[in-house]
């Protein structure tokens, strides 16, 4: 029972401290409440700013399978070029050497 006394005492005696300790307290949590909004702003910016990267990453990445198809076909065709340009020259070659006979 006495040291309830005490306690409410104290308590009243330190009402004028307790009174600015709840306003610090109340400054602090505004103070987090505030870092905590722009902290969750900053999460959702960065998460727009991941969703843009990723899907440029999937453009990037069909662009590239699309060049290297190109580049395949573009090989083939070389070749197929190639091989007619070096058949052409053997034709001549051959219809040539019959010439010079």
């Amino acid at each position: 029972m006495e040291a309830a006394k005490k306690q409410g005492r104290g308590f009243e005696d330190g009402k004028p401290n307790g009174s600015d300790g709840v306003k610090a307290l109340e400054e602090e949590v505004a103070s987090l409440r505030a870092t905590l909004n722009k902290l969750e702003s900053d999460l959702e910016t960065k998460t727009k700013e991941m969703s843009a990267a990723e899907a440029n990453t999937v453009a990037l990445r069909k662009q590239s399978e699309g060049f290297l198809l190109e580049y395949d076909r573009l090989l083939e065709e070389n070749q197929n070029l190639r091989n007619q340009l070096q058949s052409l020259d053997q034709k001549l070659s051959r219809s040539g050497s019959k010439k010079n006979m």
